[in-house]
């Protein structure tokens, strides 16, 4: 019976430092475990040359499959953790918002708000843009909350105008929704007309207002 060594150390084609531990307490099973970074496998000490090589190349892609997983950060948290921190900063946590996520079946508003679940949804065509625009139509919906019966009054307004770029996001985002509404709706012969910043659907607005607020359709 040909003779292994005992331990063997390589790296793999994608940098991972990999050491093999042959075991004389194993007899079928092999494991894998992150080490003062490098990932140890442990293999039964009689597996055969060619069954060491496969099993243990098999085991180092999942497991970096799994820490890969593990360490990508989850959009949405980031999404809400973000909200949180615009809303402590600009509307010292009165918005209190229970969920925050990115969607992507929102073709006519940036972002939307319900005042009843109190949780926000944002296009995801916004996480290509600046961060600085993301944080505006976070601002936008969370000056909802904080302003549950204004709709988009006064009082709605000067929430949303403590957050510092109100106009050059309006702007950014007007020009956005121009440039939409020329590749998909543009009349024959005629001029298309800008999309609004936050949809331009009548029927629904960017948040669900409450009973007896401004514009509730009277169904809640």
């Amino acid at each position: 019976m040909p003779v292994h060594p005992s331990t063997i150390e390589f790296v793999n084609d994608s940098g991972t430092p990999i050491r093999v531990v042959r075991s004389t307490k194993r007899r079928k099973t092999i494991s894998a475990v992150w080490k003062e970074n490098t990932m140890v496998v442990s293999v039964p000490a009689e597996l055969t040359h060619d069954a060491e090589r496969i099993l243990v190349l098999d085991m180092v892609k999942k497991l970096e499959r799994k820490v890969a997983r593990a360490v990508v950060p989850d959009a949405d948290a980031l999404l809400l953790a973000r909200a949180r921190s615009l809303d402590a900063e600009l509307f010292g946590g009165r918005a209190a918002p229970a969920s925050v996520r990115w969607v992507g079946n929102q073709n006519r508003r940036w972002g939307s708000a319900s005042l009843r679940s109190r949780r926000i949804r944002l296009s995801d065509r916004l996480r290509a843009m600046p961060q600085w625009v993301q944080d505006y139509v976070l601002a936008h919906e969370l000056a909802h909350l904080v302003e549950p019966r204004d709709g988009h009054g006064p009082r709605f307004k000067a929430a949303l105008s403590r957050y510092p770029r109100v106009h050059d996001a309006n702007t950014f985002l007007a020009g956005v929704s121009h440039g939409y509404a020329t590749r998909s709706h543009a009349p024959a012969g005629g001029a298309p007309a800008a999309g609004l910043p936050f949809g331009d659907d009548e029927d629904f607005d960017d948040f669900d207002p409450e009973p007896g607020a401004p514009g509730a359709p009277g169904l809640f």
